[in-house]
């Protein structure tokens, strides 16, 4: 039954990822509509047996901080209190009611805590941490040895992730040695981000224009307050705008955040099914413009992702190559700016399209940020070696082997001197 259930999973993920598409998925599951908001969705791993002879050794990671509270706090204080004065003046209909009472509890419970880390997220962090290793004893019982090194930005969110994903390793190896980095001397490969810089604004601006042009928000408005001019005015002046498109996509974010939460309430009633997949799909080319392999602005931003996959290729050949090494696992912890551009400039299957902006509403086609960067969304690099010394490499994204495009005999297992070269090849300022 357990075999039925593995083969049942995987051939569901393959129909997610090649049959349905994102306005499917989204109808079937309105949380998906979240982007990076998307908490961590956890399926059951087949089990994937070694070739004959090999056996873990190392393990290298890097994961985004778990699930989070919005990084501004004024996306929970500005609508809030905009429906309490529009219920003041009267002007708010029955749904608008109940909408300003869900936002006040949301944004209570937010208070003070832009950016931190919520329960679930911790909890996502401790479960990854356990099924890695449960999943390879070999690497954390203590034969190659008992050390392992983490890395985390100095954002708190990530360092609590650190935190919560080691202290689980810990109880489950109580004998590992664990030594712990979070500042800006590695920040080079925990946010790597300067690139990103370089045409951020400009990318960013292109993505807000087309969002404020695309957004068809007058019905939604409408069904929130009685009166259609007095809101225009009301959300004009509180967003500092002349459009009333950022009310919508504040909305749609708080609707998309409170996933990440065990007890607050859910704001998808609000939207209608178009209307949501519309809201993704505007903030999808958000993401992809800012942070993804876009044809305007990918290459610049994967110059970051290079940094982040060096650092990976380096400290694996420390490894190797010291035989007398203890540490059996290097763990690092950041954001989604990092794992996009990683995804990318590995061409992982699924995470490099590349379109201009001149073709960007056939976006949700070549890439779909739900897909590629949820909360604690990880990309691991699994070491195996024979006694004879050869070594073999499975590269998982959010724990499901993802395919790179290096030839392979025994997928999802590649030769790690072929999968090194690849990737020492993408590494160049040139490889694209």
């Amino acid at each position: 039954m357990r075999r039925v259930l593995t083969l049942i999973c995987a051939i569901s993920a393959v129909l997610v990822c090649n049959g349905q598409t994102m306005r499917e998925d989204i109808a079937a599951n309105p949380n998906l509509a979240g982007g990076i908001y998307t908490a961590y969705m956890v399926t059951e791993q087949p089990v994937v047996k070694a070739p004959s002879g090999y056996k873990p050794f190392y393990i290298s990671h890097y994961g985004r901080h778990g699930s989070r509270y919005q990084t501004a706090q004024e996306k929970y204080d500005l609508p809030a209190q905009m429906l309490e004065q529009a219920y003041k003046d009267g002007r708010l209909t029955e749904l608008g009611c109940d909408l300003m009472r869900r936002v006040r509890v949301i944004a209570d419970d937010a208070h003070l805590r832009a950016g931190d880390l919520s329960p679930r997220g911790e909890r996502e962090q401790r479960g990854i941490a356990e099924r890695m290793a449960k999943l390879y004893p070999q690497v954390f019982s203590g034969r190659n040895g008992n050390h392992i090194t983490t890395f985390a930005s100095p954002s708190v969110r990530s360092v609590v992730s650190m935190a919560a994903f080691t202290e689980r390793l810990k109880e489950i190896y109580p004998k590992l040695s664990i030594t712990r980095y979070a500042s800006a001397h590695d920040i080079h490969f925990t946010r790597p981000e300067q690139n990103m810089n370089t045409f951020y604004k400009t990318a960013r601006k292109m993505a807000k224009d087309y969002q404020r042009e695309q957004t068809r928000d007058k019905e939604f408005i409408c069904r929130i307050f009685n009166d259609y001019d007095y809101a225009v005015k009301l959300i004009c002046k509180a967003y500092e705008s002349d459009s009333t498109y950022a009310f919508m996509g504040n909305m749609h974010d708080l609707a998309m955040i409170v996933q990440n939460f065990d007890n607050l309430p859910e704001l998808h009633h609000v939207f209608t099914e178009p209307e949501r997949y519309q809201m993704w799909h505007l903030f999808n080319i958000r993401r992809y413009l800012t942070y993804g392999p876009s044809l305007d602005f990918g290459d610049i931003r994967a110059l970051d992702g290079k940094l982040l996959l060096r650092d990976i290729i380096e400290r694996a050949d420390n490894i190797i190559s010291d035989r007398s090494t203890d540490e059996v696992a290097t763990l690092r912890f950041g954001h989604d700016s990092a794992v996009i551009p990683l995804l990318a400039v590995l061409h992982a299957e699924g995470c490099d399209g590349r379109i201009s902006f001149a073709e960007i509403e056939r976006l949700p086609e070549v890439w779909c940020d739900s897909r590629i960067t949820s909360m604690s969304v990880n990309v691991q690099f699994i070491f195996y070696r024979n006694k004879q010394g050869d070594v073999l490499v499975r590269v998982l994204h959010s724990e499901r082997d993802i395919r790179i495009p290096v030839k392979t005999e025994c997928y999802p297992f590649y030769k790690w001197n072929d999968l090194r070269t690849y990737c020492l090849a993408q590494c160049k300022p040139e490889a694209r």
